[in-house]
């Protein structure tokens, strides 16, 4: 199971002729749209796939997500914090099963340590975060022959045209890295092998190629010289397999999409702040500016412009965090805090102060004062819109409430703003709160969509066995029911046989 993230698929179709492995794939196995939660929380997409349950249930929205107990952002990946999200991963019961199994920088995987199989997270991976291993050794090893992060640091602020190159040369031999890293692992035992890929999606925030204020002067071809080292090594990968003398199922997928960036989260900070304002019959000045929501910009209103990227590059994680939490809440009085907007790959994203679940409430929960200012509040933003065309900011309001139940459901959001624009903008106005006017900080001229798919190729049973999944959470349940069901079948070969095998000899 290889995971292209947040690949395009559009794109991948209108390049085709490029991308001879992805050709091949898609013309031999059997290609299938899938459902994904990534239509309301872009960054849930991993551990629904790991778990096989919605957001709901596993409670993960962001890899940097608020805590209501703390009143700050805390790592989901926090030891501190993590067993609150301890969902396990399909995988561990393949292995549980007396199956070999391989689970190679799968994103937002926790408890390394307990992983009943060889499990690595974080070696190249996307987000930053410690690497980690079930087998410190086998990590160690990875590190010291392939690199300690190939993939190099995401750094959201606008790129040059000579920082874009020096991306586009990193990422292609970041994806030759985990390639060569794959087939390194493939030569253990395994009977499932399941990866993350993640250099087109850097690719795509950073090089997508579109023109604005907001996007990073990328060449129009950065891109799809990184999609063309994927596809090459992908094919190293399938060549392997293949050459391995048996038939290995397969299945290459992309839990969420990439597109022209749409995002309008920057201007959330300054909208509730004036709206609450207005609830609580408080004055407000129409010419405040909107708080950074992210370090990155942080620095880019503290920093002379030439050293925002430097200085982003060498900060660590502990230091942004810190520095993202006294941006976002150090100043903030919760006594006259109705609501608060939430960290985000790009969605509106709305918290609700409600007294028993954040540490400093202002609502009791289902009262009728907290009914009746969310409908107050729905009704504002609806009205909000873009002075220069007259469009509408926001299509429509999700109420996690009723999209997304669960037993986890109070660690996300309460409201969802699905943006209308096709592009991030720079001014926005209701009649109650004035103009506001600022520019989306990222530098990210791609984002995300929720376009996820599937090829699959393999045994007449595989394709029979996958063939009810429609949904990003059915991935690893189908695999692990085949799985399961042909290790026991007198047929196949038996698992704990089989447990001593190399790549190519275990029928899979």
């Amino acid at each position: 199971m290889i995971g292209l993230d947040a690949v395009s698929l559009p794109f991948i179709l209108d390049n085709i002729g490029k991308l001879p492995t992805l050709a091949s794939l898609l013309e031999r196995g059997e290609l299938r749209k899938l459902e994904t939660p990534a239509r309301f929380l872009s960054a849930s997409v991993w551990p629904t796939f790991s778990s096989g349950t919605p957001p709901g249930r596993h409670g993960q929205y962001f890899p940097f997500q608020w805590s209501s107990a703390n009143t700050c952002y805390r790592r989901v990946s926090d030891p501190r914090w993590s067993m609150q999200f301890d969902c396990q991963p399909f995988w561990h019961r393949v292995a549980e099963a007396g199956i070999p199994t391989i689970a190679f920088d799968i994103a937002h995987a926790l408890h390394d340590e307990r992983a009943p199989c060889l499990q690595i997270t974080n070696w190249s991976y996307q987000s930053s975060g410690e690497a980690k291993s079930s087998d410190p050794q086998v990590l160690k090893d990875l590190r010291r022959r392939f690199g300690r992060r190939p993939i190099g640091p995401e750094v959201p602020v606008a790129k040059t045209a000579a920082q874009c190159a020096a991306i586009r040369d990193q990422l292609i031999a970041a994806v030759r890295a985990k390639a060569d890293a794959t087939l390194h692992l493939m030569q253990r035992p395994w009977g499932l092998f399941v990866t993350g890929w993640y250099e087109a999606h850097r690719a795509g925030h950073n090089l997508w190629p579109v023109e604005g204020d907001f996007a990073s002067a990328a060449s129009p071809d950065a891109i799809l010289a990184v999609y063309e080292e994927t596809d090459r090594q992908l094919g190293r990968v399938l060549a392997a397999l293949d050459d391995a003398g048996s038939e290995t199922s397969l299945i290459v997928f992309a839990l969420h999409g990439m597109e022209p960036n749409r995002a309008q989260d920057h201007f959330l900070t300054e909208i509730l702040s004036r709206l609450n304002k207005l609830y609580l019959g408080k004055p407000f000045a129409e010419d405040s500016k909107a708080a950074a929501l992210n370090v990155m910009a942080f620095l880019r209103n503290a920093l002379p412009p030439t050293l925002q990227y430097r200085a982003a590059s060498m900060l660590g994680e502990r230091v942004q965090d810190v520095v993202v939490n006294r941006a976002l809440t150090a100043r903030r009085r919760w006594d006259s805090t109705p609501s608060f907007p939430i960290l985000s790959g790009g969605e509106g994203l709305i918290r609700l102060n409600v007294i028993g679940r954040e540490a400093m409430g202002f609502f009791q929960p289902g009262s009728p004062e907290l009914v009746s200012y969310v409908e107050w509040l729905k009704d504002r933003l609806l009205e909000l819109k873009l002075p220069a065309t007259g469009e509408r900011l926001i299509e429509k309001i999700i109420d996690v409430d009723e999209a997304l139940p669960g037993s986890r459901r109070d660690f996300l959001p309460d409201l969802i703003l699905q943006w209308a624009p096709d592009a991030p903008g720079d001014r926005v106005w209701s009649p109650d709160i004035g103009e506001i006017e600022v520019t989306l900080a990222t530098g990210r001229g791609g984002n995300h969509n929720d376009d996820a798919f599937m090829v699959v190729r393999g045994h007449d049973a595989f394709i029979e066995s996958v063939a009810p999944v429609i949904d990003i959470a059915d991935l690893g349940r189908a695999a692990e029911q085949y799985l399961l069901h042909a290790s026991s079948a007198p047929s196949q070969v038996d698992a704990s046989s089989s447990a001593t095998q190399p790549c190519g000899q275990l029928h899979r």
